[in-house]
């Protein structure tokens, strides 16, 4: 696989988890911290919302959760400089 499927399917993962934190705390999954870790070192930019994205998937309070949670996934799109459109980039990895 290249970089740019590996990347989007990177992706999906961390957005398949921000979804589940809707409902209720995430349990932090091998796969959830492999994603992180890949687009934290495939990019050159900031380690923090990657940090607080993992740090805040437990989190037992609803509002805190997405609330930190959404910052956190909106800063890593900034970060890896893609625009935020998970329907186009499911489309584009099936």
């Amino acid at each position: 696989m290249d970089d740019s499927t590996l990347t989007k399917l990177a992706i999906l993962t961390i957005e398949d988890a921000a979804r589940s934190a809707i409902s209720g705390p995430v349990n932090r999954t091998f796969g959830v911290r492999l994603a992180l870790a890949y687009l934290a070192s495939r990019y050159n930019c900031e380690r923090w919302p990657f940090d607080w994205f993992w740090r805040f998937l437990p989190e037992g309070e609803r509002k805190g959760r997405t609330a930190n949670l959404t910052g956190a996934l909106n800063a890593i799109y900034r970060q890896i400089g893609i625009d935020k459109r998970a329907e186009t980039i499911a489309a584009e990895v099936e």
